[in-house]
């Protein structure tokens, strides 16, 4: 999830962090530590180049916890405060901290806050989930980046959008761009009855619906599962009914994401069949939780009204 922004003010490189993909990865072990090492060397030098730095949580796939000065010398650090983190990431942070102590400009919590660079503002969502709503991953920070009329949003992990609230927030700001946290559909083995998977759907969808909005990307958990271009089919068609940017970071880059070129090359591993999801089956699935009084209704009339009317 680690993406460098650029303004004539002000370099940012949120979430510099790099973790391996475990065995449910198509691609073979030396591939995978291969692709660690190159990205690994990649956020480094981002980092480098940087004026700045945001850790929106204290997961390890969005930091590297050493002290390494090319990362953390010199630079403003823009963190998520421990208040209210789980026990295992305040104790991940403390560490950190501890770690690069001495290293950083300066080390600023930014919950809420926003900051001005001449002519750029960043600013910090309140935290927000990391998925639904008291998950037990705890809460991120997404990133705004507002330039004249220009403005960006990296969400880091919200898994989804699964959160109505954190949707909310999203729509507020009506970004031109948009980093967001696919869903992650690599843990469902049956996705056609996951609710949480055709929520995040339907917000995604509500998402693209903003007049603002020219380009999604769609990535990080959504790329650990091969299954994602059918499982995400709907939102697709609706991005291209809608004339939006929308795809992963390879796809938009023009690039094959690398867990499709496993799957290409390598085959299946976890899951070996896997049918399209279909607005009748988000239908059907949504219907059958309201009649067993799992979600309310609204859910089938946000449904209708962000992804099968145009």
């Amino acid at each position: 999830m680690c993406t460098r922004i650029e303004t004539p003010d002000l370099t940012v490189t949120i979430d510099p962090g790099v973790s391996i993909q475990t065995d449910e990865s198509p691609l073979p072990e030396k591939t995978r530590s291969q692709l660690l090492s190159q990205y690994e060397e990649q956020v480094i030098a981002s980092c480098a180049r940087s004026d700045a730095i945001v850790i929106s949580h204290y997961h390890l796939d969005h930091l590297i916890p050493r002290r390494e000065p090319k990362i953390y010398s010199g630079k403003i650090i823009f963190a998520k405060a421990l208040s209210d983190l789980p026990q295992n990431q305040q104790e991940t942070a403390k560490k950190l901290f501890q770690t690069i102590d001495g290293l950083p400009k300066e080390l600023i919590w930014a919950d809420a806050r926003k900051f001005r660079f001449k002519k750029t503002e960043i600013s910090f969502s309140e935290p927000v989930w990391h998925g639904r709503a008291d998950a037990e991953p705890g809460k991120v920070l997404m990133t705004y980046i507002t330039r004249g009329k220009n403005r960006l949003l990296v969400s880091s992990d919200i898994a989804g959008p699964v959160d109505e609230k954190t949707t909310d927030l999203i729509c507020e700001f009506n970004p031109q761009e948009a980093v967001i946290d696919g869903y992650p559909s690599f843990l469902q083995p049956e996705p056609k009855t996951d609710l949480e998977l055709i929520k995040s759907i339907i917000n995604i969808c509500r998402i693209l619906h903003l007049p603002g909005l020219k380009t999604l990307i769609l990535d990080h958990h959504l790329c650990r599962d091969y299954r994602y271009p059918v499982l995400f089919k709907t939102v697709y068609q609706k991005a291209a009914k809608l004339k939006k940017r929308f795809g992963t970071a390879a796809e938009l880059a023009g690039s094959k994401s690398a867990i499709l070129e496993g799957l290409q090359n390598y085959g299946t591993t976890r899951f070996h069949r896997w049918q399209p999801l279909e607005p009748e089956d988000l239908r059907a699935t949504l219907q059958t939780a309201i009649a067993k009084g799992e979600i309310s209704p609204e859910w089938l009339d946000a449904f209708d009204r962000w992804v099968i009317k145009t």
